[in-house]
């Protein structure tokens, strides 16, 4: 027997004390005498020979001092919150709650965690350890903790529309001891494939399931791509579902909006199996969300969103000192547009000409003004070490340095430094008709890449699905903040961007009903909490049974 709230030795201190106060308490009861007095003046006299509480005496009612003190140490006990003393091995036991999507259905969660209670009240508290699902495996319990703090710790676990990362934490867990136990509390998909990879000598058992959802269909994809019509700002939106009985759900059964306002595609293609096509959606960083109409139980897959990528035209300058050849190259690019300087986005010109302009700009200047072939100015300090690591990406790892140092009769170089606002300083010797730069066909890159850098320009996520981490395609589209990945590699949210379930294991796992092992509470069949409930039970009928006695005069 294994007390929770006080510990063995705090229990029995505070069950003699509570016995002692009782005891002074039943010595300095009131009394009731009868005192026949023939004269009021004698009433001080009587008071002082007969007072109504003394500590001396002979002790009297037992029988209520008795049902007293067994109804006191009964509810003391019971707050000492005793339970059922497992049996002590060697072996450890690590409780696993995968609060992952199979069980975000409504109830599931609630039943794991009072599963995952029972199991961790049967075991020896300096023998178990209880992990959390989440991206880092947090530990909800230590060894030697008590249970009751995993309670208060369960009360802040929700469940999460992602794939389950078991597999991988077992992996990641390392060798055991012989008899060691992890149970786990999820989807039995989930357990039975991720099983394998247990280290040696572990068991892996079931403490809760997810029931099955046999029906279930969901969104197993939703993605976007530059469209294939060449328009410029426009997306092609591929969405894929998915069915585990029966056919897969039509393009009617499919809801959509756009920024929450319903949106009516022109035409659904279907590329068969389940994928369906919208082809040029205005791409204008809206958020584009998929719904399948109906309700089959599970509803974590039957809704997706993803946020388009703004790929509004650049908006840009050209002021004096801009070379010919940059004027065609920018002329030609769809994904720019030149306006005047006061609705610009991004100003192109020499340093007298951009200089009273509060805009990124890129720069045409001279070498004794700017000692390197390429200068890059960043606000955010921070930011300077990762531009450094992708200058590749503007195009500069395609120049072919050494014919245009050779051109120039000059060394070619990048310098990258913190400025006020981003600002790209380029040669204007770089762009002479006659120059191996400006023939280069990496010029053109050069250009697009660092105007959309100055510019701040989207880049094209194609998709941002939860248990992966987000693409970036920013070698093609532009220069954004690279998107980041957890230990799981969940997908963060990016400028407050959405991500989806959309997975296709997923979707038909929560419909699984293949045979199951069966499920067996830790520490046998009768609960840890027994002895609490019997406690209670007993000092309510004490109560009864005392009342019961002073109803009928039997005690005092």
């Amino acid at each position: 027997m294994s007390f929770a709230t006080f510990g063995l030795a705090g229990t029995i201190a505070g069950a003699l004390a509570l016995v002692a106060l009782l005891y002074l308490l039943q010595r300095l009861r009131a009394r009731r005498r009868v005192v026949h007095l023939p004269a009021a003046a004698l009433w001080a006299q009587a008071m002082r020979e007969a007072p109504a509480r003394a500590l001396g005496g002979r002790f009297r009612h037992w029988l209520a001092f008795a049902l007293i003190v067994a109804i006191a140490l009964a509810l003391w006990l019971a707050a000492a919150h005793p339970q059922a003393a497992p049996a002590e091995t060697g072996a450890s036991r690590r409780f696993y709650l995968d609060n992952s999507a199979l069980l975000a259905p409504a109830g599931e969660l609630a039943r794991a965690k009072r599963a995952l209670l029972a199991d961790v009240r049967a075991t020896p508290a300096q023998r178990r350890a209880v992990f959390l699902g989440d991206a880092a495996g947090t530990r909800l319990l230590a060894p030697g903790e008590s249970d009751s703090l995993l309670a208060r710790r369960l009360d802040l676990v929700t469940a999460e529309a992602r794939p389950s990362g078991f597999g991988a934490w077992l992996r990641r867990t390392g060798e055991s001891g012989p008899g060691d136990t992890i149970r786990y509390y999820g989807g039995w998909p989930v357990l039975r494939d991720a099983t394998p990879a247990a280290p040696r000598g572990t068991a892996v058992q079931p403490g809760y399931l997810a029931r099955a959802v046999p029906d279930n269909r969901g969104i197993v994809a939703l993605g976007a791509t530059p469209a294939r019509s060449g328009m410029a700002g426009r997306a092609d939106i591929l969405v894929a579902v998915a069915a585990a009985r029966g056919e897969s759900p039509s393009p009617s059964a499919l809801r959509w909006t756009l920024d929450g306002k319903p949106f009516a595609p022109t035409s659904v293609e279907n590329a068969g199996g389940g994928q369906y096509l919208v082809r040029n959606v205005a791409a204008t960083g809206q958020v584009l969300q998929v719904t399948l109409a109906g309700n089959d139980g599970f509803p974590q897959d039957d809704a997706a969103a993803l946020r388009l990528p703004d790929r509004t035209p650049l908006r840009v300058a050209l002021l004096g000192g801009t070379p010919d050849v940059v004027r065609a190259a920018i002329a030609a690019d769809g994904g720019l547009t030149i306006v005047p300087a006061a609705s610009a986005q991004v100003a192109i010109g020499d340093a007298g000409a951009t200089g009273s302009l509060a805009l990124p700009a890129l720069v045409f200047t001279d070498p004794a003004r700017q000692g390197r072939a390429f200068a890059f100015a960043e606000p955010d300090n921070a930011a300077k070490g990762a531009l450094a690591d992708r200058l590749d990406e503007l195009g500069l790892a395609q120049v072919d340095a050494s014919a245009i140092a050779d051109a120039l009769g000059k060394p070619i170089g990048v310098d990258i430094t913190q400025g006020a606002r981003r600002r790209v300083g380029v040669w204007r010797a770089l762009f002479a008709p006659d120059s191996p730069f400006a023939l280069d066909a990496a010029m053109p890159i050069f250009l697009a890449q660092s105007l959309r850098w100055l510019g701040n320009a989207d880049g094209w996520r194609p998709y941002a699905k939860a248990g992966a981490p987000i693409p970036d395609q920013s070698r093609l589209y532009g220069l954004p903040d690279r998107a980041g990945a957890d230990l799981l590699g969940v997908a963060t949210r990016i400028d407050a961007a959405p991500v989806a379930l959309t997975d296709r294991a997923v979707t038909l796992a929560a419909a699984d009903t293949s045979a199951r092992p069966a499920v067996a509470p830790e520490g046998g069949a009768l609960p840890a909490d027994l002895p609490f409930v019997l406690l209670v039970l007993a000092a309510g009928l004490l109560l009864a049974a005392e009342w019961w006695l002073l109803q009928r005069g039997l005690i005092a």
